[in-house]
């Protein structure tokens, strides 16, 4: 990394850190077409992106060693432990299995490229949890409130507040019952600031929807980064 890019790194670092937003490896790490809309109170430990267009949501967190692949929006108030891969091909991306080898030899010989099948950008709801070394396949959107455990494959759609598990990763049980889990979807609680959220009965789900009514929607700051730029949206 040259002395320029070194220095746009770190300014941009810092001027991310009074939005409150961290993005540990700075806008050299976003893609060079890449572009990330990012709500305040984002932490991003993640060094490999290689999406187009990825948006995250406030509070939202991603440990160290997670890839960014094929992903284009993370809600608000995620939890996102370490080693997590998202958006991982489905096809023989840079290994075509028809060739005489699956040995990349496309990457180093003027060989046209085999095309990857476009199979969507994976979209993940608010509130969700993914554990750690879980791997997340393109194409797969979670839903609001679901819960991905640790080393999890997931290949085919979650359901808002669905606990799923195994290689490939079925269904468990859900958090809550359907009435309840639909009460929370229909509150949009994530749209509350997180500093009136800890003031509620969070642990109380009947308690806290009695209260949430009482609370406006928050304004949450949101920025726009590409590799070479970065603004606030008004």
């Amino acid at each position: 990394m040259g002395l320029f890019a070194r220095i746009k790194n770190q300014v941009s670092k810092y001027w991310l850190r009074r939005m409150g937003i961290k993005l540990s490896f700075g806008v050299n790490a976003i893609p060079k077409n890449g572009r990330m809309v990012l709500e305040e109170g984002t932490s991003i430990h993640s060094r490999i992106m290689k999406f187009h267009e990825l948006r995250v949501g406030a509070r939202t967190y991603i440990r160290s060693g997670s890839e960014l692949l094929n992903v284009r929006e993370i809600g608000r108030f995620c939890s996102i432990s370490n080693n997590v891969v998202i958006g991982q091909s489905r096809g023989e991306q840079g290994h075509p299995m028809s060739w005489v080898s699956t040995y990349p030899f496309q990457v180093d010989l003027a060989v046209p490229d085999v095309p990857n099948p476009d199979a969507g950008g994976v979209r993940i709801g608010h509130d969700v949890w993914i554990g750690r070394d879980a791997m997340i396949m393109e194409g797969v959107s979670i839903g609001t409130g679901a819960v991905i455990a640790g080393r999890s494959v997931v290949t085919r759609d979650v359901p808002e507040y669905a606990v799923v598990a195994g290689i490939p990763a079925r269904l468990i049980r859900y958090r809550h019952s359907p009435e309840l889990a639909s009460r929370l979807l229909e509150s949009r609680w994530w749209d509350i600031h997180e500093a009136d959220l800890k003031k509620m009965p969070m642990n109380d789900p009947a308690s806290f929807l009695e209260s949430i009514k009482k609370q406006r929607p928050a304004k949450y700051r949101t920025c726009i980064l590409t590799k070479s730029s970065w603004h606030r949206v008004e």
